[in-house]
């Protein structure tokens, strides 16, 4: 049921929307000098408004007028809103402005996800009809947590983009030349394998430390087929473990620590399954050692652009909200592993623990221990470095933590992957069917061929490739000034400056 009930025509006789209440949305003299007020207030352009209260429709037309390049949100509280608004003609005309979005609460998230990108917007700004807020005050709580959620979750993304947008860029170009010069193996795994093994995907989290006793029993090892994320790489090792899969997906500097541990050998039948914007440095290193390496893409529309001018040659994988457990698992369900179990994906912190023992973290914070600063010290500032949530009396987690669980179950259920948890195991059922084909070493990643595509595309085919990048050139204070058509060029000659 809709919150309108009817029009009526103001004293200067415009058409204005009258509540269920009685009241009416605009001024019943003058509608449209009290929304040239409101517009006066907003002395600065935003490339995209999110306006609390559509009404008439007078005020979105003055908006629209003022910012025509600006993208503008009109947001109600339900679909009967707008069919009964739809009735009036000013709304009907507005409706066909491709500038202007009808948003209400049941799709505003996916709308606002689909059309706000803060590296190409900036700051969106929400401007309140005060009479719509009045007349919906009930529901003022459960429209700010949706849009609360909807711009946090838009936030994140866009926070780990303005921090690693750079490193990503650069990642990716010398990975992509590096990947050309790979003989990328012809398979994983064999259909007998896939059939007849459980898949382990072995996380880092401090469980590891009880639940690694599984895959310890070397009579039971050939069980087994291990996907190992990188940092739990190095703790497997130490137990003598040496994991079919390690996969990375982080680009900082800081992951070449996962690879240069005592236990690396060039003999070593271990697969390294390397996002195009993990770490170069690590992917040269293990390519310089005569390690198996392969690359895939996770979903930066860089990487993805380059794999598809190639004939997509690599695999594409998910990450979910960055957590390269999610990846591995993911690899081992498109293999198409019906048994997977996940070790060590705990999301929390346990007994006064981040990780579990052997990681590269306690050799680097061993390195550093002094009398005064112990390395149960800077673990305790690595954990509190953030605020924690308590779970139980041994067990804290973070709101980023919290989010990694939601989407590796959320991940789980989109798949239809039926799955418990029991002593901090995850245990998988899946039906997916056997897909040893995951690669194709018949096409080679083709750097080359992707900037002559990119060279002769348009700027508005170009533009969704740089996004992340842009995102990391507002955050850094010598480029923030900048407008957007300015921060663009800079990351169009990011991409030529690369010599391929």
């Amino acid at each position: 049921m809709s919150i309108y009930k009817s029009f009526e025509s103001a004293k200067n006789g415009t058409l204005i929307p009258v509540f269920q209440s009685g009241r009416t949305m605009e001024s019943r003299y003058n509608p449209e000098r009290d929304s040239e007020n409101l517009l006066n207030t907003i002395t600065e352009q935003a490339n995209i408004f999110l306006v609390l209260g559509t009404g008439s429709g007078i005020f979105i037309s003055l908006l629209s007028q003022k910012f025509p390049s600006s993208k503008i949100i009109a947001f109600e509280l339900s679909g009967d809103d707008f069919d009964f608004l739809k009735s009036s003609e000013k709304i009907t005309s507005l409706n066909k402005n491709p500038q202007i979005i009808f948003a209400y609460l049941e799709n505003i998230e996916q709308l606002l996800s689909q059309n706000y990108l803060p590296a190409r917007d900036g700051n969106l700004k929400i401007i309140e009809q005060k009479a719509w807020i009045n007349e919906n005050s009930a529901h003022i709580n459960e429209i700010n947590q949706v849009l609360k959620k909807s711009l946090g979750i838009i936030s994140a993304d866009y926070s780990v983009q303005a921090h690693f947008g750079k490193i990503w860029n650069s990642n990716i170009i010398n990975n992509s030349i590096l990947a050309e010069k790979l003989n990328t193996p012809s398979s994983l795994f064999t259909t007998d394998c896939i059939k007849n093994k459980t898949a382990v995907v072995v996380a880092a989290g401090p469980s590891l430390n009880r639940t690694i006793e599984i895959l310890t029993d070397k009579s039971k090892r050939d069980k087994y087929f291990i996907f190992s994320t990188d940092t739990a790489a190095q703790t497997l090792k130490k137990k003598g473990i040496s994991p079919e899969v390690i996969v990375s997906i982080d680009g900082q500097a800081v992951s070449y620590n996962h690879f240069i541990s005592n236990a690396e050998n060039k003999n070593n039948e271990t697969v390294y399954a390397f996002d195009l914007c993990a770490n170069a440095s690590a992917a040269r290193y293990l390519y310089e050692t005569e390690h198996k390496l392969l690359f895939f893409c996770s979903g930066h529309p860089l990487s993805s652009a380059i794999n598809l001018s190639s004939g997509s040659p690599l695999p594409q994988l998910f990450s979910g909200a960055g957590t390269v457990t999610i990846t591995a698992l993911d690899l081992a369900l498109q293999a198409g592993f019906n048994k997977i179990i996940i070790l060590g994906a705990d999301f929390s912190y346990q007994n006064g623990r981040a990780y579990a023992s052997g990681t590269y973290l306690d050799t680097l914070y061993n390195q550093n221990s002094s009398r005064l600063t112990e390395t149960e010290q800077t673990f305790s500032k690595l954990m509190f470095r953030t605020e924690l949530k308590e779970l139980s009396a041994n067990i804290k987690t973070t709101e980023i933590l919290e989010a990694y669980r939601v989407s590796l179950e959320k991940y789980l259920a989109g798949k239809n992957v039926t799955f418990s948890k029991k002593d901090d195991i995850y245990y998988l059922e899946t039906s997916s069917k056997v897909n040893v084909n995951l690669l194709n070493p018949n096409k080679t990643l083709s750097p080359k061929s992707f900037m002559k595509k990119f060279n002769s595309s348009s700027l508005e085919e170009k533009e969704p490739l740089l996004l992340p990048y842009i995102a990391w050139l507002r955050n850094n204070g010598n480029f923030s000034t900048l407008n957007y058509s300015e921060l663009l060029k800079l990351a169009l000659d990011s991409i030529v400056s690369y010599n391929i």
